[in-house]
């Protein structure tokens, strides 16, 4: 149980860390002003971000009962 609570909790970190990187882009094509780039980002950070809030907390629930 605590292997994949581990699992879980390091697939949340590297979907967090894509969330920020496409966070980013978003935001350079934000100053570039080109949007369609920039809705398309953030719109695939929002998703990971939530997806990564999802992994984080199947993570702490198998972590709390292991």
């Amino acid at each position: 149980m605590k292997l994949i609570s581990n699992v879980f909790f390091i697939s949340a970190v590297i979907f967090l860390a894509g969330s920020l990187i496409f966070f980013e882009i978003g935001m350079r094509a934000m100053r570039k002003k080109i949007e369609e780039k920039e809705k398309k980002s953030t719109k695939i950070a929002i998703k990971l971000l939530i997806v990564s809030g999802i992994l984080f907390g199947i993570s702490g629930v198998l972590a709390f009962f292991a």
